[in-house]
């Protein structure tokens, strides 16, 4: 009988165990379900923005320059709209490990000026060109403007009738009355900081002051306007004073050994082409060649000449930190398509006075939907440059000398590494043909299957009808599975 018992005791023991065991297994279950409905219904991340497939690879005796850059700005675009921080600009393109980077930088808690030097045909304008034209598609004129002080061409000419366009001076007979325009401007803010008891521009609330960016194209011919004595005495004053009132400079120069060195103090960001000596090094970067070396950067004397078909080589320097980087080229095409994406001037315009554009623009408005951008090139109808190789490429948004613990780098130590891990291509048709994110998903599945039929039954189990031929079209286009005796 006592058997018995204990057996009725163990069995009721062991079943008592499994039913709470049975319902731990439910309550975690339902956990379970409840977490993956949480996660099934929480935002989902935007999709990957296109930018073209780059391959990784370094233009010779260039340091880390990447030798083929995108020729569209819409890559330069995506990958700032992707960084999300105002002000952001392109330094250039590099490429370190295996991967491909574009080196970025921001006119708010980062740079102040710019010192852009290299000798004929380094592409000083251009570099200046994907800068500008970078902030202007991703700021209303209310939020940045421009002052261009050329001198010797015609070059900028077209930004005249641009609401973004605060100044513009393309004659030499213009370039002292800009430059008396400039320290105006600098005044009339410093009287409206004051007025509203603010010290910094970068803390002032009020919507009057946009951030004014000037672009100055060579230096000496300033020093051709005013005199040497004059220009010396303005650099001092308006880099020292202008950064507190939002207004940053952009630099330009062959070379700046023959200018006073008191206002280079000023410059945060040095982006250095070619020299023909290292004697140049130092007065156009602050820095030695031999200090540029032992930082892994090659100097601007030991980058190849642009006659060598070499131009938009840079060496960017901040601080201790440097790589060298290789710019877009913008061609004039390209560039003009761009620029006429831009708000018009009003007619009441006056260079003293922020023009009252619409708040946004077609192409504003599309960079803040998140969706993806147009394709430049298709539309002024140049050769559109189609991927030659599907390997996935990635970049993060700035670059250090210093690989950070997440295994990112930053172009500066005093930012936060934003490190990006999306495949960068460009998508190759309209969006009415073949919707931008189904081109996304083919070209990324086509990397995992060995013909068209396969990644058509893959994303959409049908190897015929209209999907079947939305693989067809981007695969052909970009030059993916292609067959070699059958598809």
């Amino acid at each position: 009988m006592t058997q018995i018992v204990l057996l009725l005791l163990a069995g009721l023991a062991f079943g008592t165990a499994q039913y709470f065991k049975m319902r731990l297994e439910v309550n975690r279950l339902r956990a379970y379900i409840t977490e993956l409905e949480g996660v099934q219904n929480a935002p989902q991340p935007a999709p990957a923005k296109p930018i073209a497939t780059l391959e990784p690879i370094a233009l010779p005796n260039a340091g880390l320059a990447l030798k083929s850059p995108p020729t569209s700005l819409q890559a330069t675009l995506s990958h700032i709209q992707r960084v999300g921080e105002r002000y952001t600009f392109p330094l250039g393109w590099y490429t370190d490990n295996g991967l491909v980077d574009l080196a970025t930088a921001r006119f708010t808690g980062d740079v102040n000026h710019i010192l852009l030097t290299g000798q004929s045909d380094a592409g000083k304008d251009n570099a200046a060109l994907n800068i500008i034209l970078s902030l202007a598609a991703t700021h209303t004129p209310q939020h940045v403007q421009f002052a261009i002080v050329d001198g010797k061409g015609l070059d900028w000419i077209d930004w005249q009738c641009k609401a973004h366009a605060w100044l513009v001076a393309t004659e030499p007979e213009e370039i002292s009355g800009a430059m008396e325009s400039l320290t105006n401007e600098r005044k009339r803010r410093r009287g409206i900081l004051a007025d509203a008891g603010v010290k910094k521009w970068d803390t002032y609330q009020g919507d009057d002051l946009p951030l004014l960016v000037v672009f100055v194209s060579e230096l000496l011919l300033l020093q051709n306007a005013v005199g040497k004595a004059n220009l010396t005495s303005w650099l001092n004053t308006e880099l020292t004073a202008s950064r507190a009132y939002g207004i940053r400079y952009i630099i330009a120069t062959q070379t700046a050994s023959n200018f006073d060195t008191q206002w280079r103090s000023q410059i945060s960001l040095f982006l250095a082409g070619f020299q023909p000596t290292p004697t140049q090094d130092m007065p156009n970067v602050g820095m030695t060649t031999k200090d540029l070396e032992a930082i892994g950067a090659v100097a601007p004397s030991g980058l190849p000449a642009p006659a060598n078909g070499a131009s938009g080589v840079f060496l960017a320097l901040q601080g201790n930190t440097a790589v060298n980087v290789r710019t877009s080229f913008i061609s004039d095409q390209h560039g003009d398509y761009w620029l006429a994406q831009l708000p018009q001037k009003t007619l009441h315009s006056t260079p003293t006075k922020v023009p009252t554009a619409s708040a946004d623009t077609t192409l504003l408005a599309l960079l803040h939907s998140g969706q993806p951008l147009p394709i430049a090139d298709e539309l002024v109808e140049l050769s559109v440059e189609r991927p030659t190789a599907s390997s996935r490429t990635f970049y993060s948004t700035n670059r250090t000398s210093v690989e950070q613990s997440d295994g990112g780098r930053t172009f500066d130590n005093s930012r936060s590494t934003d490190t990006f891990a999306t495949s960068y291509v460009e998508l190759p048709l309209p969006d009415d043909l073949v919707p931008f994110d189904e081109q996304r998903r083919i070209i990324e599945a086509a990397q995992t299957v060995k013909s068209k039929r396969q990644l058509s039954m893959k994303l959409y189990a049908t190897d015929g009808g209209q999907k079947s031929t939305w693989v067809k079209l981007v695969c052909d286009a970009v030059g993916l599975l292609q067959p070699t005796g059958g598809a």
